[in-house]
């Protein structure tokens, strides 16, 4: 099998760490791009395995575009690339509404540095990670499809749904093959420690209290991290410009997640209860037609199986991490 060259953005973050390992696993050649230096615990966990799988990672600021300008120079010298999986930007809703400037900084103007890069560069597709929260609540509606109507209610949400319009201005005008995946409630090994499974999994473990939001009803369609990987790759061999949610579309209660972790760790949960967040919404429930037609995806994973495998990972590897704040 040829060797074709990707370039993955992000590739120190959740989803690009583990798309990059996936697409090294099947033999391809992979590039990364990410700010190093600023890695702390997990994050630097995940630079070391890059590393010692000769992944080649190079240095840049998104929203910088002579920084963009400077990695890709040193791509071109390792030869023409297949596809940009853009998945570097900042990422959680919460945190968002404390530092709005920068969301927009990083998501927009890095989307667009990147996509001036693809277009004269003449690659065979640009992908896009966005996100769910771009539906903002489901209020009576059973699921979110791509084509329903956007109501974002974070800062986040409003620069990924900007950003998305860039995709589709430059799909449109300049002939580039783009997918832009809505993913929806990511998490497995290696996730992000600022999302609730990791975080549920770490303080259980170390019998810590945990913080739930409302009464824990709230259902998310949580998602699993190979399943994610699987539909990002396949995505990027669609023609035209294409969105696609991403999700097991099998929503669960939070409740019901404290639980099965709690049977998987063999230890209680210690629950303390607040107030609902303004920014949090009350379901996500993807509807994945699209995705199935397009690209034949569909979601092998369990929540079961997940969070089993979730936690056999944070075993096996939290002695080497040193903090996953």
């Amino acid at each position: 099998m040829s060797k074709n060259i990707y370039v993955v953005s992000g590739c120190l973050g959740f989803v690009g760490f583990n798309l990059a390992n996936q697409i090294h696993e099947q033999g391809h050649k992979v590039i990364g791009i990410d700010l190093k230096g600023t890695e702390n615990g997990i994050k630097k966990w995940r630079c070391e395995q890059l590393m010692n799988i000769d992944i080649k990672i190079l240095e840049a600021d998104i929203s910088d575009k002579y920084d963009v300008r400077n990695a890709w120079d040193e791509v071109s010298k390792i030869g023409d690339v297949e596809s940009v999986f853009h998945l570097a930007g900042l990422a959680g809703v919460r945190r968002s509404l404390e530092v709005p400037s920068d969301y927009y900084n990083v998501n927009l103007r890095g989307t667009f540095n990147l996509l001036q890069i693809a277009k004269d560069s003449k690659v065979r597709s640009f992908i896009f990670s966005s996100t769910s929260s771009v539906y903002g609540d489901l209020k009576d509606k059973k699921s979110s499809n791509e084509t329903d109507k956007t109501t974002p209610i974070s800062p986040y949400a409003y620069s990924k749904l900007a950003a998305e319009e860039i995709c589709k201005f430059f799909s449109n005008t300049y002939s580039i093959n783009i997918s832009i995946l809505r993913y929806f409630t990511v998490y497995g090994p290696s996730g992000r420690p600022d999302m609730s499974i990791l975080k549920f999994i770490h303080k259980i473990f170390n019998e810590e209290p945990i913080t739930i939001y409302g009464d824990g009803s709230q259902k998310r369609d949580f998602t699993y991290i190979t399943d994610i990987c699987e539909g990002t790759f396949s995505s990027s061999s669609l023609d035209g410009f294409n969105i696609l949610n991403l999700g097991r579309s099998d929503p669960v209660n939070l409740m019901k997640v404290v639980e099965l972790i709690q049977d998987i760790v063999g230890k209680p949960a210690n629950i303390e209860f607040k107030p609902n967040h303004p920014l949090d919404v009350d379901r996500t429930f993807a509807d994945i037609s699209n995705a199935k037609r397009l690209i034949q995806w569909t979601p092998k994973v369990s929540i079961q199986s997940g969070l089993k495998k979730t936690y056999d990972w944070y075993i096996n590897n939290i002695d080497s991490i040193d903090t996953l704040e």
